[in-house]
């Protein structure tokens, strides 16, 4: 799994960098250091690229934008990108795990001759973040009503508003900051390389930067005109779906849990008379409260568990003792959903985004088509886009919602069991990028890395061209973990 594309994935790494200092006129461009990253201390330069937050006026105030550069062994003057998902991940914290070649292997082993290229995003990671905590440590009970809680998000937003302009914080601005990065350090072209939300930037890069994209990895397909619905009510309970399958022909599962299907409808219709209570362990006092968990925050945890294989093997466990009204289990593992997001994501720039170029753009017919045959209903979307009301955003034009064409050589990479960019987005995007190539990998969720998917990554990029490329072999390459029967291996808070 990788780091850098864990968006809502519990136990994932997650590390606060420093916002940049208050830019002036002279922190225009780039500004890099030799410096070193991981345990291995290889080389490489760190810094920033300072940009105006207006691109259009080209004036005003100016943010820094964080950069590391991995050096390529033997450099030819070729780079790949590695993008963040989200919105809202920090790419720059991927940077030491791949140096050490702990995760997104293939580009470890790319590195012998591409630079690899990290630049977190505006309002991302290092760069000019807007800073919102939404999951308060000490008041679990506000993360536990609301995904977004108004008092806390109003307050943010109006803080936020004297040092950046949420409108300006898009993913138009952000390419258009990537490739201006490219320029600077003389790379005729990228290799696109990202996950999730990362994947809508590199196909919006595409768009902006044609002449620039040399290939490109799409790993969770989140594509202009074809995404998912906000929460993806369908690939929620596809995943829910296979999950179920993979229980009953489990021996393990199948003998602790064999109505976990029955037990799941039968939790999920508790929370239609209201709120449920449940002890949770508070983060900052380490003592035990009781707290209200909403529906709404309920089927939304329970989808971003289902990203990942492992932590879904716990879904049985936890749904089995909350149907015998020990809510225990479910309270950690939303603790941890919750904290682990607000540590992963930084909620302005989220909203930023997805405020502008998504809830826009989302079809009130689908919402109740899909609401009618999942689970999560439609609670996620309203949420949302709620939520987007109280950080008021300008919509992007129509036009920015159009279909993505392009040339490219693009290597496709979806789990068939992904509940938030299911492989229906990327199928449906293929028409309109001819030199594509897609692997669905069966039983893997979010992040579906294997070393078939590792080894086809690198002589795709490699010969640059999807053309004689065999992808077939990954379909079933994934291992399909084991059940859990408790919540040994998850933090307590």
């Amino acid at each position: 799994m990788r780091a850098a594309r864990c968006v809502g994935v519990v136990l994932c790494v997650s590390l606060f960098l420093p916002p940049a200092a208050h830019a002036e006129s002279s922190d225009l461009g780039l500004h890099l250091t030799p410096c070193v990253q991981g345990r291995a201390k290889v080389a490489a330069e760190c810094g920033t690229f300072g940009v105006y937050e207006d691109r259009a006026a080209r004036s005003g105030r100016i943010i820094s934008l964080r950069v590391i550069v991995l050096t390529a062994k033997h450099p030819t003057h070729g780079a790949i990108a590695s993008i963040a998902g989200g919105p809202g991940q920090s790419a720059v914290l991927g940077a030491p795990f791949i140096a050490d070649g702990t995760f997104a292997r293939e580009l470890s082993t790319l590195r012998d001759h591409y630079d690899i290229l990290f630049v977190d995003s505006r309002g991302m990671g290092g760069s000019h973040p807007f800073g919102c905590n939404l999951a308060p440590f000490a008041h679990p009970g506000s993360y536990f009503r609301q995904l977004w809680p108004d008092a806390l998000l109003t307050a943010c937003r109006a803080k936020s508003a004297a040092t950046s302009d949420a409108s300006l914080y898009n993913t138009n601005n952000s390419v258009d900051d990537l490739d201006d990065v490219r320029a600077t350090l003389g790379y005729p072209r990228l290799v696109l390389d990202g996950g999730s939300y990362g994947t809508f930037f590199a196909l919006i890069y595409m768009r902006r930067h044609p002449r620039q994209v040399e290939s490109a990895v799409l790993d969770g397909v989140d594509a202009p005109h074809f995404q998912p619905l906000p929460g993806a009510p369908i690939g929620a309970q596809t995943a829910l779906n296979d999950l179920i399958a993979k229980c009953r022909r489990d021996a393990v599962c199948n003998a602790h849990f064999p109505d976990f299907a029955r037990h799941f409808d039968a939790v999920v219709r508790r929370f239609d008379r209201g709120s449920i209570s449940v002890r949770v362990k508070n983060a900052a006092t380490k003592r035990f409260e009781t707290v209200f968990l909403s529906k709404e925050v309920f089927v939304d945890r329970l989808r971003q568990v289902l990203y990942v294989p492992q932590n879904a093997a716990s879904v049985p466990y936890v749904i089995e003792r909350a149907y015998h009204g020990d809510y225990g289990p479910l309270g950690q593992v939303v603790n941890v959903v919750s904290l682990g997001m607000a540590g992963a994501l930084d909620w302005g720039a989220f909203l930023s985004y997805s405020c502008a170029e998504w809830t826009p753009f989302v079809s009130q017919a689908e919402v109740k088509a899909e609401a009618a045959r999942s689970f999560a209903g439609d609670l996620r979307v309203r949420a949302q886009q709620h939520a987007c009301s109280i950080w008021r955003v300008p919509p992007m034009p129509s036009r920015f919602d159009d279909v993505v064409r392009s040339d490219a050589p693009v290597l496709i990479v979806t789990g068939s069991d992904d509940p938030t960019t299911p492989p229906r987005s990327a199928a449906e995007a293929l028409p309109y990028l001819p030199n594509a190539k897609q692997v669905v990998v069966r039983g893997a969720g979010h992040a579906t890395e294997t070393p078939c998917t590792d080894r086809v990554t690198v002589r795709f990029v490699r010969a640059r061209s999807v053309k004689g490329l065999d992808v077939s072999q990954c379909s079933a390459a994934f291992t399909v973990p084991r059940f859990d029967t408790s919540l040994a291996g998850w933090p307590d808070h």
